[in-house]
């Protein structure tokens, strides 16, 4: 079953990410998430590391 879940962050940008159960993200579908996030990879790897 193929879902698209939305999000708003803090600032109201809505953000897009496909739902597919096991399947993993290809890079680039995840570099387009991470933008409209408005967050670059760098900052979503030390995001991780302070979890």
């Amino acid at each position: 079953m193929e879902v698209t879940k939305f999000t708003e962050n803090a600032e109201g940008r809505r953000v897009t990410a496909p739902y597919h159960g096991n399947t993993i993200l290809k890079l680039k579908t995840f570099k387009s998430i991470l933008s409209d996030a408005g967050l670059t990879v760098e900052e979503f790897i030390e995001l991780l590391k302070s979890l």
